[in-house]
């Protein structure tokens, strides 16, 4: 077993190696055209692999550029509670029986309340069970 380790490290550095090299863009290839890199790869156990790995680690940063990620988004809400338009789009599932309905606006001519008498009655005992 100890016997065949040096030939699987020398086929996974190439597979390795020779994916990275196909993967990497024309302009990106350091020193050589792109084929002769493969050749090397494919051609000479270790020393080519280990050769293209150092080379495209020393070229590497000079034309690739960092994905910049903003920290948050800038206008979409974290959560569907806190978004408006979701909200109102929950307003056709609403039941209208169990919706609460605002108070209607005094009268401006009259400058008080419509009806004065409902005012003076308690609450009734079907107002949610509060009396």
């Amino acid at each position: 077993m100890v016997r065949f380790l040096p030939f699987l490290i020398s086929l996974v550095l190439s597979v390795y190696a020779l994916f990275s090299c196909i993967q990497t863009p024309d302009e990106e290839v350091p020193y050589l055209p792109k084929l002769v890199w493969i050749v090397l790869i494919v051609f000479v156990p270790f020393v080519g692999p280990i050769v293209w790995l150092l080379m495209s680690r020393t070229q590497g940063g000079g034309g690739r550029e960092a994905v910049v990620r903003p920290s948050r988004p800038v206008s979409r809400p974290v959560a569907p509670d806190d978004d408006p338009d979701f909200l109102k789009s929950l307003d056709r599932y609403r039941d209208p029986r169990t919706t609460v309905k605002p108070p209607e606006p005094e009268d401006p001519k009259n400058k008080g309340p419509k009806n004065k008498a409902q005012d003076d009655e308690p609450p009734s005992e079907n107002d949610e069970g509060t009396a």
